[in-house]
């Protein structure tokens, strides 16, 4: 996932486009993640502002998930907004932002892209806004169909509590 840079010196301030999409194995050792059987594409744009190259894009994935409440499978896409500043290899440097290298003819983006998407992992991905999830005793899929398990059922170790709810107020 690398782009051709070294022309933009040529052009200080002028932002050029780019797109391509790859598959997520070119990023290494993914397999743990819902998106890494799909392809990512890689859409933006780069410009060299006369000390550094600036890269702004995007990173448009899908993954195979399942619901965190009722676990039927999800394709959930996701556009993720990405951008980075990178410095050419032996140039003196006067700012004090972290600035990544290059060799001032290609940036290569692999590492950033794949960070971009660990870091931005949903941790709760539902089927739908409204998912009722499943009865946290039979199993039953709410979104289906009711069950008939009780809908109140105090936890054991509380059952002594449960008494001062149903005494009648003096």
């Amino acid at each position: 996932m690398k782009l051709q840079v070294e022309h933009a010196k040529e052009h200080i301030g002028k932002k050029f486009p780019f797109t391509f999409t790859e598959s997520a194995e070119e990023l290494g050792d993914v397999i743990a993640y819902p998106w890494s059987h799909h392809n990512i594409t890689i859409s933006g744009t780069y410009w060299y502002d006369g000390n550094n190259f600036i890269v702004d894009g995007t990173v448009n994935t899908i993954g195979d998930y399942e619901c965190t409440r009722c676990l039927t499978p999800v394709m959930h896409k996701a556009a993720i907004l990405f951008k980075d500043i990178y410095g050419i290899v032996g140039q003196r440097r006067t700012d004090e932002d972290e600035i990544l290298l290059c060799d001032g003819e290609t940036i290569d983006l692999t590492e950033l892209i794949r960070e971009t998407l660990v870091i931005n992992e949903p941790s709760q991905v539902l089927c739908r806004e409204d998912c009722k999830g499943l009865c946290t005793h039979c199993g039953a899929d709410l979104n289906i169909a009711p069950c008939s398990c009780e809908s109140f059922e105090v936890d054991p170790r509380l059952a002594v509590l449960r008494t001062l709810l149903d005494k009648k107020d003096d």
